[in-house]
């Protein structure tokens, strides 16, 4: 892996979104063995999380299929908002849902093709204390990740990363899931993190003096848990987290 003080400037949002148009699917069903344990233990954190939280609405960015945490969401009585950039993400999701409303009753769900930058003005049902999540290291695939933070800061939400760590052994992980998926790019590392690259898609782990930094400087507290063998989540709130 070579080292590199930074990156080129991100691509065209069109070319992001038909990038994920194509691939979402890929992406999100291939899952080798490591990323199939560290989904389930991803799956666990949230769950527990919001077991123990007073939130009443989670905000799930880059829902895909609704596989990662709508069930959790929904069975801990949220109120649960999908984002994703594909349409065939957004319309399985919806399915999902309406699967989830005919075995779980009383829930509440919808989701619609949007970008989390757009989080402020999109008029979304949330209902306070509300949670923005980011499953799956969909943060690191963000092209301009202030923009994101501070979408969810100027929505009054809380926030959830739930990325890796840049060690090796994490490394390692992600490359053989990018190569299973069939994407052919170059994994470089610089003061910020470990960024992998392939066309118009583009993927990065930030280290986590970094990550945490950034969430501080949106006026987020901190607080940050391993999960799996490779995982990290970031937890942020605006308040004292009595009630989170």
């Amino acid at each position: 892996m070579s080292a590199s003080t930074g990156y080129s400037a991100a691509p065209p949002a069109s070319d992001l979104r038909t990038f994920f148009q194509q691939t979402w699917a890929v992406i999100v069903s291939t899952q080798p063995a490591p990323v199939r344990d560290g989904l389930r233990a991803e799956r666990s954190l949230v769950n527990d999380l919001l077991r123990r939280s007073a939130y009443r609405s989670l905000v799930e960015v880059g829902c895909a299929d609704g596989s990662l945490l709508l069930s959790a969401t929904l069975r801990n009585g949220l109120s649960y908002i999908g984002l994703d950039l594909a349409d065939g993400a957004v319309a399985a999701t919806r399915a999902a849902l309406a699967a989830t409303r005919a075995t779980l009753a009383g829930t509440s769900g919808i989701a619609l093709r949007a970008d989390v930058g757009d989080l402020p003005g999109l008029r979304l049902p949330l209902l306070p204390p509300a949670l923005v999540a980011f499953p799956f290291n969909v943060f690191g695939n963000l092209p301009d990740p202030q923009r994101g933070l501070t979408a969810v800061a100027t929505a009054g939400a809380d926030i959830l990363l739930l990325t890796y760590d840049t060690g090796p052994a994490a490394t390692e992980i992600r490359s053989e899931y990018y190569a299973a998926c069939g994407l052919s790019g170059t994994l470089t590392e610089d003061e910020s993190g470990v960024h992998f690259t392939a066309g118009a898609f583009r993927s990065s782990v930030y280290h986590p003096p970094v990550l945490s930094g950034w969430l501080r400087c949106h006026g987020f507290r901190v607080s940050v848990a391993r999960y799996g063998a490779a995982g990290l989540a970031y937890h942020g709130w605006c308040e004292a987290p009595s009630n989170r």
